[in-house]
């Protein structure tokens, strides 16, 4: 056969092999081509437009779109201006990557919350264990998590209410080694907005998409300089590659392996997973907390696996501190105990109160000792249960006053009222909203019940 007949056969077949795929129109914005007009998105595969696709998530491209989702905020003022003291044993600004107290295991979820949480919130119910979820503001599928016309802000409100730990993932899930300072500030401080639309505070804990966030790229300086503890992980059981009923058993086998490894200097585990995956949630999940019991570990959250107190893992929006100008002042509306004076020993550790016979009055940590024993300056400190024996509280006029943190009833003369969407005072003295707070054994002379 003469060559060039074999050429032309060949060209033949190639072009017979293309006929039936489908044409395909080439990227309109990009690397190389340019950006889309003023309030148009680039999406990851190079089109414009302005759909939740182009638009959501990390995956429009910055460079390329002004509209991206990473940089509208959410309704309301910024956070930036929030104080942020640097309270408590837990480090800020640092990779953690375990437990610091002794066989403890913390069920970590990242992503959410998308279709999958409140199945997870009903499986943790049932196995009586709180974990600790690290929330995303916006997704490319999932709107902003505190737009009230959805269901998420009171999907994130009954986490909260059933004791679990809530922190930040950030905004749309940007690794922050790539994006400028300007990004990694929005992706963060987006997120507390979000936070503050829908709880009044903003978190602590935090931790990084992809568990990316070096010295190098600024991200740890950031997490410093905004008040953050970033949580890694000691096993990471990718259950998002493992996502069906077949490969589930790779991310259980992850887990056995990773708690089979003893913890440096006695410490305990930070598990990763995702409550956006319906296997974990159906498959993965139960078993971890089976084998975590069966191995002697204690189920809890990280900021209790981490000895912080629950007053640490959140701060007030405002920032501002409300201990009382003078050093001296005390309520009049309890007698149990002592006055504070000299004698008492300065907390050098957050704790105060009779179990420890420490006084937060000049401490480091604020001049108020909590109902739960621990110093600070805020109103969860400062208000509704103060210990006015350990230190400063601030005034309380005579009769039933509206609480500051939650504690209420007859102990504490405080009501849920104007507490919220918590109305109801419980039997054992907490503000909420399920049946638990509001039927039998509510509290109807401090809230509401039903």
């Amino acid at each position: 056969m003469y060559p060039f007949l074999s050429v032309l056969l060949l060209g033949s077949t190639a072009l017979a092999a293309t006929i039936d795929l489908p044409l395909r129109k080439r990227a309109v914005c990009g690397p190389g081509i340019g950006s889309c007009a003023p309030g148009l998105c680039c999406s990851q595969a190079g089109w414009c437009g302005t759909s939740p696709a182009h638009c959501g998530g990390s995956s429009c491209q910055l460079e390329y779109s002004d509209s991206c989702d990473t940089v509208i905020p959410p309704p309301g003022s910024s956070t930036e201006d929030v104080a942020r003291d640097q309270i408590g044993s837990v480090p800020y600004g640092v990779r953690i990557r375990q437990c610091t107290e002794p066989k403890t295991l913390a069920l970590t979820f990242d992503d959410g919350p998308y279709d999958y949480t409140s199945e997870m919130l009903d499986l943790l119910d049932d196995l009586d264990v709180k974990a600790t979820f690290f929330v995303q503001g916006s997704r490319i599928n999932r709107p902003r998590f505190d737009d009230e016309s959805t269901q998420w802000p009171a999907v994130l409100r009954r986490m909260h209410d059933a004791g679990h730990h809530i922190a930040s993932h950030t905004w749309t899930h940007r690794n922050l080694n790539q994006v400028d300072s300007d990004i990694q500030r929005s992706e963060i401080i987006h997120n507390e907005m979000a936070f503050r639309n829908v709880f009044g505070w903003i978190p602590t804990y935090f931790r990084a998409p992809f568990l990316e966030c070096s010295v190098a790229s600024g991200c740890q300086g950031l997490m410093n300089a905004l008040g953050y503890h970033l949580i890694d992980a000691s096993i990471d059981t990718k259950d998002y590659e493992n996502n069906t009923p077949a490969l589930a058993q790779i991310a259980k086998d992850r887990f056995l392996t990773g708690i089979l490894q003893d913890p440096a200097e006695g410490g305990g585990h930070i598990v990763l997973a995702h409550d956006v995956h319906q296997q974990t949630v159906t498959n993965l999940t139960e078993f971890m907390v089976g084998t975590s019991l069966a191995h002697g570990y204690r189920l809890v959250t990280v900021g209790e696996c981490l000895g912080d107190p629950k007053e640490n893992w959140y701060r007030d929006v405002d920032g501002g501190s409300t201990t009382p100008t003078s050093a001296t002042t005390t309520t009049t509306t309890s007698s149990s105990g002592p006055e504070p004076t000299s004698t008492f020993i300065i907390s050098p550790d957050q704790t105060c109160g009779g179990a420890t016979g420490y006084t937060c009055q000049g401490s480091a940590f604020g001049n108020c000792c909590s109902f739960y024993g621990y110093c600070g300056s805020s109103p969860s400190y400062c208000g509704t249960g103060c210990d006015n024996a350990f230190g400063s509280c601030l005034p309380q006029s005579p009769g039933i006053s509206d609480t500051t943190n939650g504690l209420c009833g007859e102990a504490f003369q405080a009501s849920c009222a104007n507490y919220g969407d918590k109305k109801c005072c419980s039997p054992h003295g907490y503000c909420g909203n399920s049946a638990t707070h509001c039927g039998v054994g509510c509290q109807s002379l401090f809230g509401e019940c039903n």
